[in-house]
């Protein structure tokens, strides 16, 4: 091999394992967030593909000379890294369906804000429960498994994966189960307030001379910010749970691509 083909196969090399890099960070909680600016992002994704270069350069990966088949592997590797990213994306989705649930019953529908993350309209609990999560896992260095469950995909996926993922059911349970930890975390605002409102119907119908709703919305959002303010000890540990579910969903999905 001749010093030019080294050098061209050493950094095509280098761009495959960037694609896949920038294809994460794109996505991914913390990483991915509308505030970081983009030469950071690519410049994490970069520092990172140059730690991890002497690595994946160990193991000889196949690498085609043909621009069109070189091409297809660039697609390949920025299509897997969007989809880990995709799934560690989940952990904000939950977030925010729970943020929704509890606006809806709060009456907070009509002052969805802009995410100052991502930058979309979104709920105000959805927003204020993605800023703390994200302080929970900056401070407890969580994004450091981010890091290295991207890292371990090499195991699972080498470069130019023979095939994509086929266990297109394992994408249907996933949107079943982002709904269903949705509502697991909204459910202690979300039922206190379904009970009220129960409560109140029974009121008004009681004494229908009291004109209950007249005064209801205020005292529902008072009633909604202090069961939520009760439940917060708790929030630390759901978002370590749902952490971890997350990563075990990745690990999920290296084990199909495997396969």
């Amino acid at each position: 091999m001749s010093l030019a083909q080294l050098l061209q196969w050493n950094l095509s090399l280098f761009l495959l394992i960037l694609c896949r890099w920038a294809g994460m960070i794109m996505l991914a909680p913390v990483f991915g967030a509308r505030g970081v600016p983009g030469m950071v992002r690519l410049g994490l994704a970069a520092s990172i593909s140059v730690i991890l270069y002497p690595v994946i350069q160990a193991t000889s990966p196949a690498i085609p000379g043909e621009l069109f088949a070189y091409v297809a592997v660039v697609i390949k590797e920025i299509f897997a890294g969007l989809v880990i990213g995709f799934l560690i994306y989940l952990l904000t989705a939950i977030l925010q369906g729970a943020g929704q649930l509890i606006d809806y019953q709060m009456g907070f529908t009509m002052g969805s804000a802009i995410d100052p993350v991502y930058g979309v309209q979104s709920p105000m609990m959805g927003n204020f429960q993605m800023i703390l999560a994200t302080m929970l896992l900056l401070s407890t260095n969580s994004h450091h498994y981010l890091i290295a469950a991207m890292v371990k995909s090499y195991a699972y996926i080498p470069l130019n994966p023979s095939d994509l993922p086929h266990n297109y059911l394992f994408y249907a349970q996933l949107v079943a189960h982002v709904f269903a930890l949705s509502v697991q975390l909204a459910m202690p605002v979300f039922g206190a307030l379904l009970v009220s409102d129960v409560g109140v119907g029974l009121l008004s119908r009681t004494v229908p001379q009291l004109n209950i709703f007249a005064v209801i919305f205020p005292v529902k959002i008072m009633f909604g910010l202090i069961i939520l303010f009760l439940s917060m000890p708790f929030f630390g540990e759901s978002v370590a749970k749902l952490f971890d579910t997350s990563m075990s969903w990745v690990l999920e999905l290296y084990q199909g691509w495997k396969q």
